[in-house]
C-alpha cells in the first residue's frame, strides 16, 4: 500500500531535492546577474537578515504584524461560525449573507485596501483586510460542513427531543470543526499575506509591510529578501500550529463520539 501522504511531503526526498534546486538555481542566477538590487546573493541576503534581527524595535515589529493577523483570523473564526450556523436556522440570515459573500469574494484586493485607508486608521487596516479576505472562505466552510451533516442523525436528535443547543454542541461544531481542519492552515496563511500588503500601504509604526515598503524605497533588495524569509518562517509556523491545533479537537470530538 502506498504510504506516502501529504503529511510527509515536507521530510521527502523529493521536497529536500526540490528545496536544494531553488538553493542552487538562486546562487547561479545571483552570480550570472551580479547585480545587488535585482537578485542579491545568499550571502548579502543573510547579512541583511542579521541586521534586520539585530534592530532593537525588530521583537515589536514581528510581534504586532503578528498581533494583528491572530486577531483578525480568530474574528473572521469566530463570526464565521456563528453566521453559519445562524443561516442554518434563519432564512433571512442566509440570504442576507449571500450578496455580502459574493461582493467580499469578488472585490479586488486592492479596492478594500483602499476603501480600509479610507475608513479605519492605520493601524487597523491591515486587521481589516486580513478579515475580509478569509471570512468568505470560513463562512462557506461552515455553511456546507453544517448543510451536510447526515439528517439521520438529525432525525434522531429530534425523536429524542434533543434542544437545539445541544445539537449545535454536539453536531453541528465537531463537523464545523472536522471541515475546517481541511483549511485552517491555509487560511491562515493567506490571512498573514493579506495582513502585511494592508500594512505596505497603511504603514503603520510596527509592521513587517512598513519595514518591507522602507526596503523598497532605498532599493535594499537584501533587505526585502531577509523581510520575505521572515515571513516565510511565521508562515510555517502558523502552519503547524494550526495541524496541532486541529489533531488536538479531532482527537477531543473522537473521544467525545466515544463516550457518547
Amino acid at each position: 500500500m502506498k504510504t506516502y501522504t501529504i503529511k510527509n511531503r515536507g521530510f521527502s526526498p523529493s521536497s529536500l531535492a526540490s528545496k536544494a534546486l531553488i538553493i542552487i538555481l538562486w546562487i547561479v542566477l545571483s552570480r550570472i546577474i551580479d547585480n545587488e538590487i535585482i537578485l542579491p546573493t545568499i550571502s548579502s541576503t543573510l547579512e541583511a537578515l542579521v541586521k534586520v534581527i539585530k534592530k532593537p524595535e525588530f521583537i515589536n515589529i514581528l510581534g504586532h504584524s503578528i498581533l494583528r493577523s491572530l486577531i483578525g483570523f480568530i474574528i473572521s473564526l469566530v463570526i464565521a461560525i456563528v453566521i453559519g450556523i445562524l443561516s442554518k436556522f434563519s432564512k433571512f440570515v442566509h440570504d442576507l449573507m449571500v450578496p455580502v459573500v459574493r461582493f467580499l469574494s469578488t472585490t479586488p484586493t486592492i479596492a478594500i485596501i483602499i476603501l480600509a485607508l479610507i475608513w479605519f486608521s492605520n493601524e487597523i487596516v491591515p486587521l481589516i483586510v486580513g478579515f475580509i479576505m478569509v471570512f468568505p472562505v470560513l463562512y462557506e466552510t461552515v455553511l456546507k460542513s453544517i448543510i451536510n451533516v447526515d439528517n439521520k442523525i438529525l432525525e434522531m436528535a429530534e425523536v429524542y427531543n434533543v434542544n437545539r443547543f445541544n445539537i449545535v454542541k454536539e453536531i453541528y461544531l465537531p463537523s464545523i470543526f472536522i471541515s475546517l481542519g481541511n483549511i485552517l492552515s491555509s487560511s491562515i496563511g493567506i490571512n498573514l499575506k493579506m495582513v502585511i500588503a494592508g500594512e505596505v500601504l497603511s504603514q503603520p509604526k510596527y509592521a513587517i509591510g512598513s519595514n518591507l515598503q522602507i526596503q523598497k524605497m532605498y532599493l535594499n533588495t537584501p533587505g526585502v529578501f531577509a523581510w520575505i524569509i521572515i515571513i516565510l518562517v511565521i508562515s510555517k509556523m502558523f502552519e503547524y500550529l494550526m495541524k496541532g491545533l486541529v489533531s488536538c479537537i479531532k482527537s477531543r470530538t473522537y473521544l467525545n463520539s466515544l463516550e457518547s
